[in-house]
């Protein structure tokens, strides 16, 4: 929640590796309703975050900075992602758990990857708008 600087590496690891632990998570969970309906359906929950983040519009404070590293205003909204994104993996798994033969319900599958490709999406799209700072203030500059 407070403000902080990141190098523009670092901005795009968290994305990166949480879209490929939910990608890997729901073709491991649902594997047997079809690795390429759930994979599809994760590619159109990571398309809805991405479009959802342009009515969002997170995050709202960024600056980049003159040594390629951006600061970015404090906000709730990366931990309510990165909560929400546990509650999945964990609702799943005691779903799983509790009925094994839901891996292969092709409905299931849907709705659990949606929901993962759908915060996948979020903090991909999160990364582009901060990276996107950096070509607008460029801009903004050479005017």
């Amino acid at each position: 929640t407070r403000t902080q600087k990141l190098s523009g590496g670092r901005v795009w690891l968290v994305p990166l590796v949480a879209g490929a632990a939910s990608l890997a998570g729901a073709l491991r969970g649902f594997g047997g309703a079809g690795e390429l309906l759930t994979g599809a359906c994760w590619a159109i929950g990571a398309a809805l975050g991405v479009a959802a983040n342009r009515s969002l519009d997170l995050p709202r404070r960024v600056v980049a900075n003159a040594d390629g590293s951006f600061t970015i205003g404090g906000s709730i909204a990366p931990l309510l992602l990165l909560v929400g994104i546990f509650l999945v993996r964990y609702a799943t798994n005691v779903a799983l758990a509790i009925q094994p033969a839901l891996s292969n319900s092709p409905a299931a599958a849907a709705v659990v990857a949606i929901a993962y490709g759908l915060s996948a999406g979020l903090l991909v799209a999160r990364s582009r708008k901060i990276w996107a700072t950096r070509r607008t203030q460029r801009d903004l500059l050479a005017a």
